[in-house]
């Protein structure tokens, strides 16, 4: 019986090496690769963002560039008499010249008729007031008849123009086409300069009929 009892045992002992050692040493290597391979991990992480922000920095360097160089020029969020005589250089409306009441003007020469490009500024109304001056007056009727067709023709083209209306000064007679531009969130020159080749546009184009209409022609 004791020899069995030995016989017994050492299979158990042989056995339980093999088993348990080989196991230790797999779980301690996958173990370690899975710390190592955590450690590279982070690493790559980390620098993958300083390149992203990088990369951000640049971007924002650019933009910065472009609000400070290009942006002024092309948006003024605070718009001035300075800005507007610029901008009407930059279009190609100069020389411009300045009144000592703030008022700018530019002499247009259309293909029916020369006027003023004038533009001043109402910055407790936040607005800015284009018209084309110096360009008809009541007057130039030539009967009353002529009168009621001018009047009449003003009217109808007011109708039909989205953009700029004429208007009758009732004290001086002066008629002219202008356009006023709200200045609540500042001004684009890409907006200035359509409005003002419009207005522009329009003046010189309409000349003609309101010609017509004031020597007593037929509309």
């Amino acid at each position: 019986m004791p020899t069995q009892l030995v016989a017994d045992r050492s299979p158990r002992r042989l056995r339980a090496p093999v088993q348990t050692r080989p196991r230790s040493v797999h779980l301690g290597a996958v173990a370690l690769a899975l710390a190592l391979a955590g450690c590279g991990g982070n690493r790559l992480v980390r620098v993958e963002n300083d390149l992203l922000n990088q990369q951000l920095q640049v971007a924002l360097d650019e933009l910065g560039e472009c609000q400070q160089g290009g942006g002024r020029q092309d948006y003024a969020p605070t718009v001035t008499l300075d800005v507007i005589q610029a901008w009407l250089e930059r279009a190609g409306y100069g020389p411009v010249e300045r009144s000592d009441q703030g008022v700018l003007y530019s002499a247009i020469e259309g293909q029916n008729t020369d006027f003023r490009l004038t533009a001043q500024l109402f910055p407790a109304q936040g607005v800015l007031f284009l018209a084309a001056t110096d360009y008809l007056r009541l007057e130039d009727a030539t009967s009353s008849r002529a009168m009621v067709l001018l009047l009449t023709q003003l009217a109808a083209l007011n109708y039909d123009l989205l953009l700029g209306k004429f208007q009758l000064n009732p004290r001086s007679g002066d008629i002219s086409l202008s356009v006023e531009l709200k200045l609540d969130d500042g001004l684009g020159f890409a907006t200035f300069d359509a409005a003002l080749d419009q207005l522009v546009r329009n003046a010189d184009a309409r000349y003609p009929e309101l010609v017509r209409a004031a020597g007593g022609g037929r509309l």
